[in-house]
C-alpha cells in the first residue's frame, strides 16, 4: 500500500537531483550564446561590420570565443583567431611584467632612480634622484615629456640617439607632483630607452625572449615588420566616425610608431594564453613558464586612484594594471585605444576568470567592449539579474549609432 508514496517520494528526489545537475552543469558551462547574439544583431543593427573578437577564460580553459565582422571591410576578409590586432596601451601589462621580469633576473632594480639611469644629464626643475623605475612605470612620476610621446607615438621620427636626447625634454608635471598618480605614457617611453642600453637588447626583443617565446604567444609581436613578413592576417584600424567606412584610417602603425607604452600586435587567443598564465600564477597547463612570485607582485596595487572608465571602476594602478571592484568581485584590467582600435584585457583572481576583446574600431568600439563585458562576466559569474538586462544595452547602442547616423546625414 506504500509503493506508491514511496514512488512519489523517489521522483521527487530524482527531479531535486536532476535539478540540482542541471544547475551544477549550468554554473559550470555557462551559455554564451545569448552574447554572441548580441555582438552580431549591433553590428547587423549599424550596418557596420569592422571586426571583434571575444574570448572567456575560466578555471584555466577556454569557455567562449567567438570572432565578428572583418579585419578587412572592403575585402571582406572575416575576423578569425589568427587575426592580429594593435593593442595599444594593452602593451603596459608586458611591459611592466617584463621589468619585473629582469629584476627577479638580477638584471636590473625597480629602485634605480632617473639619476643613476641618466648620469650624464642635468634635468631641470625637479629632483631626478627621487624619481624611480618603480614610479615611472605606475604613473607616480611626476613628470612629463610630450616631445619623446609624439616621437615614438606618431611621427616616428626617431632613432635610439635621438630617444635618448629626447629625455632631456622630460620636465615636471605641475598637475601631478612626484608621488601622485598620473596616467600617462611618458614614463613608460622613457624607461624604454634606459633599458635599450642597460639591457644590451632592443624591449621589443626583451618582450620576445622572456615572455612571447615561453608562454608559446607565436602570433605576438611588438614590431609591425615581422607580422607583415610572417603573412600575419592584420585588422586594418576603421571608425564609425569616417566619411567612407569601408576604408582604413590613414593613421596606421608602423615599428617606428610602435612605442613600450603602446607597441604590440596579438591575437585574442594569445591574449588569452597571457590571462590564464596571470591567472595560475605563471603555469600554463602542467608548465610553470613565469615566475609564481614575479606574477603575484605585479598585481600588487602601487598607486591609488579614484576614477572611472565606462563601466570600470578603478580605485588604483599595479604594474601595468589598474585595480577595482567589478560586479562585486576584484579586477584587474588595461584598455588600449587608438586610431582604428580598442582593446580590453581584464581578469578576476578569485573568480579565476578573465577576458579579452580585441576591435578595430575606435567610435563603436569600446562601448560595445563596455557591453560584452558586462555580459560576460554575468554569465561566467552566474549573475542572472545582470545578464538578464545586458541585451537591451546592446539594443541601446545600436540606437544611438542610428542616431549619429541621422545626425551626419541631416548636415
Amino acid at each position: 500500500m506504500r509503493t506508491q508514496p514511496l514512488k512519489s517520494a523517489l521522483l521527487s528526489v530524482f527531479v531535486a537531483a536532476a535539478v540540482l545537475t542541471t544547475q551544477a552543469a549550468m554554473a559550470a558551462a555557462p551559455d554564451f550564446r545569448g552574447l554572441a547574439r548580441a555582438i552580431q544583431a549591433t553590428k547587423d543593427a549599424t550596418g557596420f561590420p569592422a571586426g571583434t573578437a571575444v574570448i572567456v577564460v575560466k578555471d584555466g580553459k577556454v569557455a567562449y570565443q567567438g570572432y565578428f565582422g572583418h579585419s578587412d571591410i572592403e575585402a571582406k576578409t572575416p575576423v578569425d583567431a589568427d587575426t592580429a590586432f594593435y593593442i595599444a596601451s594593452a602593451t603596459k601589462p608586458f611591459f611592466a611584467l617584463d621589468a619585473l621580469l629582469a629584476e627577479h633576473a638580477g638584471k636590473l632594480d625597480t629602485r634605480t632612480t632617473l639619476h643613476a639611469m641618466f648620469p650624464e644629464k642635468r634635468f631641470a626643475g625637479f629632483d631626478a634622484g627621487a624619481v624611480t623605475v618603480r614610479q615611472l612605470l605606475t604613473h607616480t612620476a611626476g613628470l612629463d615629456n610630450m616631445p619623446l610621446v609624439w616621437a615614438t607615438a606618431y611621427t616616428g621620427l626617431h632613432n635610439a640617439g635621438l630617444r635618448r636626447r629626447l629625455v632631456d625634454e622630460t620636465r615636471p608635471n605641475p598637475d601631478a607632483p612626484n608621488g601622485t598618480f598620473d596616467y600617462t605614457n611618458v614614463g613608460y617611453n622613457i624607461a624604454s630607452v634606459w633599458l635599450d642600453a642597460t639591457n644590451e637588447m632592443p624591449w621589443q626583443d626583451q618582450l620576445a625572449s622572456r615572455i612571447f617565446k615561453p608562454m608559446g604567444m607565436t602570433h605576438t609581436t611588438a614590431r609591425a615588420s615581422h607580422a607583415e613578413a610572417a603573412g600575419w592576417t592584420i585588422a586594418k584600424p576603421y571608425s564609425f566616425a569616417a566619411a567612407d567606412r569601408t576604408q582604413p584610417l590613414y593613421l596606421q602603425k608602423t615599428d617606428a610608431t610602435m612605442h613600450a607604452a603602446g607597441g604590440m600586435l596579438s591575437t585574442a587567443p594569445d591574449l588569452a594564453t597571457f590571462l590564464m598564465a596571470q591567472l595560475a600564477d605563471g603555469r600554463l597547463g602542467r608548465r610553470q613558464v613565469l615566475p609564481a612570485e614575479v606574477v603575484r607582485a605585479s598585481h600588487v596595487r602601487q598607486a591609488t586612484t579614484d576614477s572611472r572608465y565606462l563601466d570600470f571602476p578603478r580605485d588604483g594602478y599595479a604594474w601595468g594594471w589598474y585595480t577595482g571592484d567589478y560586479q562585486g568581485r576584484r579586477m584587474l584590467h588595461h584598455f588600449g585605444g587608438f586610431a582604428g582600435f580598442h582593446a580590453h584585457l581584464s581578469f578576476m583572481p578569485d573568480e579565476n576568470i578573465g577576458l579579452v576583446v580585441l576591435n578595430n574600431e575606435d567610435v563603436l568600439g569600446a562601448r560595445l567592449t563596455n557591453l560584452i563585458a558586462e555580459y560576460a562576466y554575468a554569465l561566467a559569474l552566474g549573475n542572472t539579474d545582470i545578464a538578464a538586462k545586458a541585451p537591451a544595452r546592446f539594443s541601446g547602442l545600436a540606437d544611438d549609432a542610428r542616431k549619429l547616423d541621422q545626425a551626419a546625414t541631416a548636415q
